[in-house]
């Protein structure tokens, strides 16, 4: 894409500089790029490319529609020298004004049929994006069902080693209504327990996360503020917390139905 056809067929929302400043010598950034190297319009950029060469650019244009575009907009003639390969993916086309809109698409398409693998028109970029968003779509549900079977993997062993820790405790139950508690007050001991072993639990969780997402975060958006669904999160941190303390619950109530102890039996114990 030519420098001077740039303001004409993007509008990436520039908010300092512009795009009419591109050459061979400048470029465009992003926001977020822009705050995370701290430059501003007229500062200068070194960019290192993958083939070893580097180049230094003056900032002339930031631009805040990033998120779906690119960080960077540089020239092409400059790009091309190091690119592995050098051919246009995208080509953008602008009508003049009054210009017959359909005989400009009967010429496209005369002119991409020279070029085997090459679309023209509107329709191939709505194929484009509704491709697009079919795979993001089946990505996004191979995701959420690889964590649904994690999920429920974790808290069948969480069920699994909580019931047997606490069915181990039934000569400590037994030991508590010997000496006067009731069945309610050791259940209530138990759900405590439990809600305070998870409680730890994701505090520790909460740490070790951190020390992996704050640094990547801070690398890839330059803020240390994760970005995070916290509806998912508050659920899973809950659901946590209910599968334990449901969990204990049970087992105890099972647990103190059988006589653990008797009180001679306890004596000899104790003894």
């Amino acid at each position: 894409m030519r420098a001077e056809a740039v303001p004409g067929l993007l509008d990436l929302g520039v908010r300092a500089g512009s795009l009419a400043r591109l050459g061979d010598s400048s470029m465009a950034l992003g926001d977020g790029a822009a705050r995370s190297l701290g430059v501003s319009v007229g500062d200068r950029v070194r960019v290192d490319w993958d083939d070893g060469g580097r180049d230094t650019y003056r900032v002339a244009a930031v631009y805040s529609r990033d998120r779906d575009f690119a960080d960077a907009l540089l020239p092409r003639a400059s790009a091309a020298r190091h690119a592995a390969s050098p051919l246009d993916d995208t080509v953008l086309v602008r009508t003049a004004p009054g210009a017959d809109r359909s005989a400009v698409e009967r010429e496209l398409k005369d002119l991409a049929a020279e070029f085997p693998g090459a679309r023209t028109g509107d329709g191939a970029a709505e194929s484009q994006t509704a491709g697009q968003a079919k795979s993001g779509a089946a990505a996004d549900l191979f995701v959420l069902l690889l964590l649904t079977m994690i999920n429920v993997f974790t808290a069948i062993a969480v069920v699994n080693t909580l019931s047997m820790a606490t069915a181990g405790r039934r000569r400590e139950f037994a030991l508590l209504r010997l000496a006067g508690a009731q069945s309610a007050q050791v259940l209530r001991i138990l759900a405590w327990e439990a809600a305070l072993t998870c409680v730890v639990a994701l505090l520790l969780a909460t740490g070790v996360c951190a020390s992996v997402l704050v640094p990547l975060s801070i690398a890839v958006t330059g803020s240390a503020v994760p970005a995070l669904a916290g509806g998912p999160l508050a659920a899973l941190a809950f659901g946590a917390v209910v599968v334990a303390v449901a969990t204990v619950t049970v087992a105890g109530r099972l647990a103190m139905r059988s006589a653990a102890a008797t009180p001679g039996g306890l004596a000899r114990a104790v003894s």
